[in-house]
């Protein structure tokens, strides 16, 4: 962040503390979520794994031309996130969203919220220990997997590690899960605060069983933006999809896919490899 960005954000934060202390004094309560949400950079960026799989290899990814980069590695005990933890904070951010559209409110640092309504919320069941002990698990994940890279702050220099969120959960004799603060890394804030860069996504992100599907829900639409249609390389698409299958392999997956909200077709590149196009269906 340039001198120009960072004194532009200090007069903003001044402007907003109020919103800022209304968020907060919203943040533990029940709100009624009227859309699922994520962050853009999320979205776009290969942040987490689509295998099943624990993965305990770092995912490394730079745009085309260089410019941005993002490294993700995973803890050596609990390994790299996967794309369904990613539900617990998709749920958090869309809690957050509704904080933040709340009168004389902002995007607020933290969110609590208890794991029935959060299970429930994502499709999981709330009431047995399963759905517990896979929570527990999947906040871990999401809190220990570490980033670095340049994706938030295109303009960034030093190269900074850092975690997406800090979690504290509190633990009852059951083995059950109570309330749970999930505290977002300022990149994020700062993306929803200032960048507007909170979008809704479909449902059926949510309720998605298959990685790459999933995945792949949240990847077109950013890529698509406002248009009808999609092209990227193959191998660019692989990697965008943190996919470690071969590439032969991962084509034959992406032809597999059912009840897809677009036309998927392959077509030569000029120079060599295939592209992909994805097309909305009328």
């Amino acid at each position: 962040m340039d001198r120009i960005d960072l004194h532009r954000k200090m007069i903003l934060e001044q402007e907003e503390k109020p919103k800022v202390e209304r968020a907060i004094e919203l943040a533990g309560q029940h709100v009624e979520l009227s859309a699922y949400r994520n962050e853009r950079n999320l979205m776009l960026f290969p942040f987490c794994s689509t295998a099943r799989k624990t993965r305990f290899t770092s995912i490394e990814y730079r745009t085309s031309d260089g410019k941005r980069w993002l490294e993700v590695s995973p803890n050596v005990k609990h390994g790299m996130v996967k794309i369904w933890d990613f539900d617990v904070l998709r749920y958090a951010l869309s809690k957050a969203g509704e904080v933040a559209r709340a009168e004389g409110s902002t995007f607020p640092p933290y969110i609590e919220f208890s794991a029935y309504e959060c299970l429930k919320a994502i499709g999981r069941s709330p009431k047995g220990k399963a759905g517990h002990e896979w929570l527990r698990k999947a906040i871990k994940r999401l809190a220990h997997t570490a980033y670095s890279g340049n994706i938030f702050r295109e303009n960034e220099k030093i190269t900074t590690e850092f975690h997406l969120i800090e979690a504290e959960y509190q633990d009852d004799d059951s083995g059950r899960l109570g309330k749970i603060r999930i505290k977002f890394n300022e990149r994020l804030i700062d993306s929803a605060r200032y960048a507007k860069g909170l979008l809704e996504i479909d449902p059926a992100v949510i309720n998605e069983d298959s990685g790459l599907k999933k995945r792949l829900l949240e990847l077109v639409k950013t890529g698509m933006g406002r248009g009808d249609q999609w092209t990227v390389g193959l191998g660019r698409l692989k990697d965008l999809c943190a996919s470690e299958r071969q590439m032969k392999h991962f084509k034959s997956d992406l032809k597999n896919l059912k009840d897809m909200p677009w036309e998927i077709t392959f077509s030569s590149r000029v120079g060599g490899g295939e592209n992909v196009t994805f097309t909305k269906k009328v």
